[in-house]
């Protein structure tokens, strides 16, 4: 699913990748003076048409959490070479025991995934130094549709995508979603690592777009 976060006619257009069971909520806040389309809701990635980027001189690309393999299944397939792309707390093989998030604990996430599950999934987004995660944004969507993404990501995530070229990833430091260990693992020597205080969900400490391209370790 698209939703536009800034549409104004620019020259340059950011595609944002967001994490599971979330929508555009996520990342409403951040300030930024390019157009910006968010995707979400990954249950079925073959019927997730292309953007028309055709008025767009330079396409850039940020992908969050499960949105690191949703990127890179979806931009290879429509042909999109992005200027620049960057990954925050994900990979490309986000069920797997060394590079991604291992099939135990995803299983145990997915078959506790009710109300209850839902909730303490959104403080582990966060760590202890992180503010609130506030009704302004919690997705709007309802529970059963993020349970099946959530299987359905696990289904047709068997098939490896194609690499995509990253420019570089961030590994936030309390990530209690996707072990540091295992993103370290899957990045090494792909691109650039960048350490970023915080846990899973980093846009409190980088709300702005520009940022998030340029950060380094600080």
């Amino acid at each position: 699913m698209q939703k536009w976060l800034k549409r104004e006619g620019g020259e340059r257009l950011l595609l944002f990748f967001n994490g599971w069971g979330m929508d555009e909520r996520a990342v409403n806040h951040l300030q930024g003076a390019t157009d910006a389309l968010a995707f979400h809701d990954y249950r079925d990635i073959s019927a997730e048409p292309p953007p028309d980027i055709s008025a767009y001189a330079a396409v850039d690309v940020v992908a969050w959490s499960m949105g690191v393999w949703t990127a890179s299944a979806l931009l290879g397939r429509w042909g999109i070479v992005p200027r620049r792309a960057v990954a925050l707390n994900g990979t490309e093989r986000p069920v797997d025991d060394h590079l991604g998030i291992p099939a135990a604990i995803y299983a145990l996430t997915e078959r506790g995934m009710n109300q209850r599950g839902w909730e303490k999934f959104l403080a582990r987004l966060l760590d202890d130094d992180s503010p609130a995660f506030t009704a302004l944004h919690r997705p709007l969507r309802p529970l059963p549709e993020q349970v099946e993404e959530l299987r359905r990501v696990r289904e047709q995530a068997v098939n490896e995508p194609s690499p995509l070229a990253w420019d570089k990833a961030y590994i936030s430091a309390n990530d209690r979603i996707f072990p540091q260990e295992n993103q370290q693992n899957f990045w090494q020597g792909r691109c650039p690592i960048v350490r970023l205080a915080g846990g899973h969900y980093p846009f409190f400490r980088l709300p702005r777009w520009d940022l998030i391209m340029n950060y380094e370790d600080r």
